[in-house]
C-alpha cells in the first residue's frame, strides 16, 4: 500500500545521549490515570493547537491502548477537546450530532467510524470514556476528516440532511440535476468501480460546480455543522475529490489528492468548527508524516507525481502549532485489516530507531526529536508503516517518536 524505501543496514550501539533523550513512559493503559510519565510528552507539545497521533497499522492493540491514554491526558491535562478520526468528515459530523441527541457513542460509531476502530475491541475503552464524558464540562467532541465517504451514514442520510439544508437556505438548486448528483454519488459511495455514462458525469460536475458556488461560505459554524454552508461546502469537496480518484481522473498522485482534501478538512474544522479550541488527530503515520522527501522519496519538484501526505500540508499551514508523533515498535505482530491475518514483526534491525530505542530497556519510550542528539536526527533505518524497513532523517517526518518494544493484534468480534 505504501512506498518504502530499503537501504543496507549498519550496526551502532546506543550511546549515552541518545539512551538520556528517550523518556520511559510506565504504562499504556488506558485506565492508569496517573499522567505523572507523560511529563516528556506535556513539554514536547508545549502550546501545540493540534496533537497528530500515528499508528504503523490499523491493527495493532498496543499502539490503540497508548494512544487511548495519551487521548485522555491530553484532555484531561493540556486542554485539547476534538478528537478528529481518520474517517469520513460527514460520518463523523452525524455521529457526534447523533450523540448529543441521545444515541450512544459505542452504537453510533459501528458501520460509519472507520471499521478497524470502530470494531476493535481494544478500543471499547475509548468509546466508554467519550460516552461517559459527555455529562462533563468538557465534553470531548468527536469529529473527522477523511474525504471519502464509505460510512453507512453517508451511504443512507448524507443527502437527506443535504437536501433539507439545501430546501431552506437555497430551494432552487433541488432541480433534476440535483436528483442526478444525489444518485451519482450514492452509487459511487456504494462502489469503486462504480462509472457514470459520460453526460452523466458532465451534468455531474456541472451540479458540483454549482453547489461548490452556492456554499463557499468562510464563517464560522454557529449552530451545528449540518446547518452550516461551509460544512457543506467541504463535503462536495469531498464529494469532487472521491469522484476524481475512484473515476481515475486525477494526473498527479491519487494519494496526494485524498490527503490534500483530508488536510482541507481538518484546517476547516480548527479554524471554523471549532475555532480556539485543541484538536487531536488520530490517523495512520503515513497522513500525519510532515514529509515523505526526508525518506528519499522524490519531491513534487522532481516528479509531480510524489506522495504529499496530509501532515505535509498541516506542518506548513499551521508550523509549531502542530506537533506530530509517530508510533512504532520493536517486535511481535499485529492484524492485517484488509484480510484480518496476523502478521509478524521481526526484531529491529541493527542501527535502526528501533533498535535504539529498544536499547533503552524499556517498554515503553518516548523520543522528542526536537531535543534529539545529532546521531538520531541524520538519516538512519526506521519504520513508517506496517513496520515496513525505510530510511530517512526522522526529526523531518514527526516531531516526536513513541515507542512500544512488544506489539500485538487487535481483537476484532469473529477472529
Amino acid at each position: 500500500m505504501f512506498l518504502l524505501f530499503v537501504l543496507p543496514v549498519v550496526g551502532r550501539a546506543q550511546t549515552a545521549d541518545e539512551k538520556k533523550a528517550v523518556v520511559a513512559v510506565r504504562s499504556i493503559d488506558p485506565n492508569d490515570t496517573d499522567f505523572s510519565d507523560l511529563a516528556g510528552v506535556r513539554a514536547a507539545v508545549g502550546d501545540a493547537r493540534i496533537v497528530l497521533l500515528g499508528e504503523q497499522t490499523h491493527g495493532e492493540a498496543t499502539t490503540f491502548q497508548a494512544k487511548i491514554r495519551l487521548v485522555k491526558f491530553l484532555h484531561e491535562k493540556m486542554g485539547f477537546d476534538v478528537l478528529a478520526f481518520e474517517s469520513g468528515f460527514y460520518d463523523c459530523a452525524r455521529i457526534w450530532e447523533n450523540v448529543q441527541a441521545g444515541g450512544r457513542v459505542p452504537d453510533e460509531v459501528v458501520g460509519s467510524l472507520f471499521y478497524m476502530y470502530a470494531t476493535s475491541v481494544q478500543m471499547g475503552d475509548l468509546f466508554g470514556y467519550l460516552q461517559g464524558d459527555l455529562s462533563s464540562k468538557r465534553p470531548l467532541v468527536i469529529a473527522g476528516f477523511d474525504s471519502q465517504h464509505t460510512g453507512e451514514k453517508s451511504k443512507t442520510v448524507l443527502f437527506d440532511d443535504f437536501g433539507r439544508f439545501l430546501s431552506k437556505e437555497h430551494p432552487g438548486v433541488l432541480d433534476p440535476d440535483w436528483e442526478l448528483f444525489r444518485r451519482v454519488s450514492g452509487d459511487m459511495f456504494a462502489s469503486r468501480d462504480y462509472r457514470p455514462s459520460i453526460v452523466e458525469q458532465q451534468r455531474f460536475f456541472d451540479k458540483l460546480a454549482t453547489l461548490k458556488k452556492l456554499l463557499n461560505d468562510d464563517s464560522k459554524v454557529i449552530d451545528s455543522l449540518t446547518s452550516s454552508a461551509g460544512f457543506w461546502y467541504q463535503v462536495v469537496c469531498s464529494i469532487e475529490s472521491q469522484a476524481n480518484r475512484y473515476w481515475q481522473l486525477v494526473h498527479e498522485n491519487e494519494n496526494s489528492v485524498r490527503d490534500l482534501q483530508m488536510a482541507k478538512n481538518l484546517i476547516w474544522l480548527t479554524e471554523k468548527a471549532y475555532p480556539g479550541k485543541k484538536i487531536i488527530v488520530w490517523a495512520h503515520n503515513v497522513h500525519i508524516a510532515k514529509s515523505f522527501t526526508a525518506l528519499g522519496a522524490k519531491s513534487l519538484t522532481d516528479d509531480p507525481n510524489a506522495f504529499v501526505p496530509m501532515g505535509e500540508t498541516i506542518h506548513r499551514y499551521f508550523g509549531s502549532r502542530a506537533y506530530c508523533i509517530g508510533f512504532t515498535g520493536g517486535e511481535g505482530s499485529y492484524m492485517n485489516y484488509v484480510d484480518s491475518k496476523i502478521i509478524n514483526v521481526p526484531a529491529p534491525m541493527a542501527g535502526s530507531i528501533e533498535a535504539k530505542l529498544a536499547a533503552t530497556g524499556d517498554a515503553y519510550g518516548f523520543l522528542d526529536y526536537h531535543h534529539a542528539p545529532r546521531s538520531l536526527r541524520q538519516s538512519i533505518p526506521g519504520c513508517i508503516a506496517d513496520y515496513g524497513p525505510a530510511k530517512g532523517a526522522w526529526p523531518e517526518v514527526f516531531d516526536g517518536l513513541f515507542f512500544i518494544d512488544k506489539v500485538a493484534p487487535v481483537q476484532r468480534p469473529g477472529n
